[in-house]
């Protein structure tokens, strides 16, 4: 099952890119904010013009960084996916996906990795997987609820997400809490794709 190291190889760089695609936008968001600051001193801004530097200023890196951050959890639970997947293509294996039940697509992938698969990396009790589950609450806060979230995470202090003085609302502006998810979900694939490659690949 070759394909599961295949996998683990286009999904980390998957993820990894992620980083790059924020590098390469924040050099052209800080050119068109120094363009629009030029321009200021020559003349007065059309209300166009404020509302675009109002966009590079305060929004472009919020959005961008979150909308990344959505399609990087997108990846992880494929990956996951497919390492299920795989397991489930086993001759030997009567118990399939769909028969399994779960908080979500996520969790139903790791306990068939954990229980049929056998592998130890994807059991619940492991500190890695519940820093996942804190990632996800925080997805699932961005997707479903506009960023409303009432359940304290280490990841949102850790990161500072906290956006207004509720404490219920988040913001992801800052770059390093994509990173942290990015080496997070990365080794727990590999810890997941070494121990499946001990197991069915020796």
């Amino acid at each position: 099952m070759k394909n599961v190291d295949l996998n683990l190889t286009v999904f980390s760089s998957n993820l990894n890119s992620l980083i790059s695609i924020y590098n390469d936008s924040e050099q052209i968001r800080q050119k068109r904010e120094e363009d629009l600051e030029l321009r200021l001193k020559v003349k007065t801004w059309s209300k166009e013009e404020f509302e675009e530097y109002s966009h590079y200023k305060f929004h472009f890196d919020w959005l961008l960084i979150q909308s990344l951050f959505i399609s990087g959890f997108s990846h992880f639970e494929n990956y996951l996916r497919n390492v299920a997947e795989a397991i489930e293509r086993n001759e030997n294996v009567k118990i399939k996906i769909q028969d399994f039940q779960g908080n979500g697509q996520l969790d139903i992938y790791r306990k068939y990795i954990y229980l049929i698969g056998e592998i130890q990396s994807a059991n619940s009790d492991r500190r890695e997987w519940q820093t996942i589950l804190e990632f996800k609450l925080i997805r699932n806060a961005i997707t479903h609820k506009s960023g409303f979230i009432t359940k304290k995470l280490n990841k949102i202090n850790e990161h500072n997400l906290y956006y207004g003085f509720s404490e219920k609302l988040i913001r992801i502006k800052n770059i390093k809490f994509l990173e942290d998810f990015v080496n997070v979900s990365i080794d727990y694939m590999k810890s997941i794709a070494d121990e499946f490659g001990n197991k069915y690949d020796s």
